[in-house]
């Protein structure tokens, strides 16, 4: 697979389960308890999809490799449509070279992993000089939460407005800046951490939710909150943490 290039002023997102569409598609078949050797097509096309959609409603860049994926999607689903050969001979599944990225993908992952585990003992064992960190991490690290988990909790707050909201025929656009989400969320969280992020989400338009989102990776990049789940796909709980941030620098994240 040729290399992709990515924009540096956009948003990458650290995550050790989560890198790309394989780890999404592993993400569809754990949250809906599914044999990978025996995938519906039709039901992990639809949601593939459907989280597409939701990361671009969200402004975030969508690379090439989650679109390539989707059309590999639908081009399956085509081929499982397709009139069976009544001759007898013996057809292959056309998910089978799907299963077998997959499966190899969850080997190369799991010895990652055991090798991300081995240095963390290492570190506790070997001592580093100490050294300056810098004011802003190039990367969002967001180890304890799913990026997909957070994703489904903004889609599922924006379906929620859409439904008790009906768009009316004389619309009223409010811009929301992203320095006074992060402002609203940083106090709130001073007056009582942690919080339930789908509370907080609750009765917020598009727009505002936008903020919010892009806002919520700022505080986590700063190293000002931090997202927590006690069980996989649970709610996701935002707090505070120890660091104290400077508010006026909020500003700066504003565009235009």
């Amino acid at each position: 697979m040729s290399e992709i290039e990515f924009d540096d002023s956009a948003y990458k997102v650290t995550l050790p389960s989560f890198h790309g569409p394989l780890d999404l598609l592993l993400h569809l078949i754990k949250l809906n308890e599914i044999d990978i050797y025996d995938i519906p097509i039709l039901l992990i096309t639809e949601q593939y999809s459907a989280y597409l959609d939701a990361m671009e409603e969200l402004n975030l860049e969508v690379a090439a490799d989650y679109i390539y994926m989707a059309a590999v999607l639908i081009h399956i689903k085509s081929r499982m449509l397709l009139p069976r050969d009544e001759s007898g001979e013996t057809v292959e599944d056309p998910r089978a070279d799907l299963v077998n990225r997959l499966l190899e993908y969850q080997r190369f992952k799991a010895v990652a992993e055991s090798f991300a585990e081995l240095d963390v003992v290492r570190m506790g064992v070997w001592p580093r000089p100490t050294a300056d960190l810098p004011e802003q991490a190039a990367e969002i690290d967001m180890s304890e939460v799913s990026l997909f988990d957070l994703i489904d909790a903004f889609r599922s707050a924006l379906d929620r407005y859409k439904v008790n909201h009906p768009q009316s025929l004389e619309l009223h656009r409010t811009l929301y800046k992203i320095s006074e989400k992060m402002s609203e969320l940083y106090a709130r969280l001073k007056e009582i951490s942690p919080i339930q992020l789908q509370w907080f989400l609750e009765g917020r338009g598009r727009d505002e939710l936008i903020a919010i989102f892009l806002g919520m990776l700022e505080l986590v990049r700063l190293g000002a909150i931090s997202l927590q789940q006690r069980q996989n796909f649970g709610d996701i709980l935002v707090a505070r943490t120890e660091n104290e941030i400077d508010q006026s620098q909020f500003a700066t994240y504003d565009v235009g």
